[in-house]
């Protein structure tokens, strides 16, 4: 993970709209590669997931941010690279676009974050991920203890994790990884879940040190809702649906992570 060490200017907004070029040759520590991308397969992601690296021109500060993220669906650069990489998602009328977004927090960087699930029971000290017998919540099958805690608002489990946490970016790349895709066939471990959560974290975050010398997130995580009467984010309605655009203020490079639910039948 590169240490990202300068500071951000403060610039004005562009009166024009942010512009955006597509790096189609980046490439990833997790999605693509030859050890994570079997795991995501596995996981039942495949092509439903897309991972892409795009620069955008101008200056982007928190201040800013929600215009960004209306000219970056309204782009056509964005648009002709999202139509190959996303089956699910489509823009049909960009001028109409209306993000409903949300701000995540990256506060959070190091895995000890997701001990409380071995505290809670969820995981045994062997990293066994405890079972339950299986339920169905929103199409979600509930077969462990871990995908309790995340899911059922009404377990006692649900409260190891507080709201504030939940909002944490580092959760919810974990969260996305247990419940994977349709075709998804789950680990009984939880090591390979944390290891491919590091790589992805590794990928769309960046990170520098502060003056006390600890590690601090210096990009911006939008968690995307909605596009409004645009078009369609998501082929169909799910929990396990996801969109995120990260905004790396220093390299101003734009990130996003998608997978877009579809049913096996």
């Amino acid at each position: 993970m590169p240490l990202l060490i300068e500071e951000l200017a403060e610039e004005a907004p562009p009166e024009e709209g942010f512009k955006f070029h597509w790096l189609a040759d980046a490439r990833f520590g997790s999605f693509g590669s030859e050890t994570i991308q079997p795991l995501l397969d596995k996981w039942g992601f495949g092509p439903d997931m897309a991972m892409a690296t795009f620069r955008v021109e101008q200056p982007v500060t928190p201040d800013v941010l929600p215009s960004m993220l209306e000219d970056f669906f309204k782009s056509k650069v964005v648009i002709g690279a999202l139509s190959q990489l996303t089956p699910g998602l489509r823009i049909i009328s960009p001028d109409k676009v209306r993000v409903s977004w949300e701000r995540l927090s990256t506060k959070t960087v190091s895995m000890s974050f997701f001990n409380k699930f071995e505290d809670c029971g969820a995981i045994g000290k062997s990293g066994h991920i405890r079972g339950r017998i299986e339920e169905d919540l929103d199409g979600v099958p509930i077969v462990n203890l871990i995908r309790e805690v995340i899911l059922c608002e009404e377990s006692d489990l649900y409260d190891t994790f507080s709201e504030q946490e939940r909002k944490e970016f580092l959760f919810r790349i974990f969260s996305h990884l247990i419940f994977g895709g349709a075709s998804n066939q789950w680990e009984d471990h939880v090591e390979e879940y944390f290891k491919v959560t590091k790589e992805v974290y590794k990928d769309l975050l960046s990170v520098r040190r502060n003056d006390t010398g600890d590690v601090e997130v210096v990009s911006h995580v939008a968690s995307i809702r909605s596009l409004g009467p645009a078009g369609q984010l998501f082929p169909k309605e799910s929990p396990l649906n996801f969109c995120y655009v990260i905004v790396d203020p220093v390299m101003r490079h734009v990130r996003f992570w998608y997978f877009g639910y579809r049913p096996m039948w």
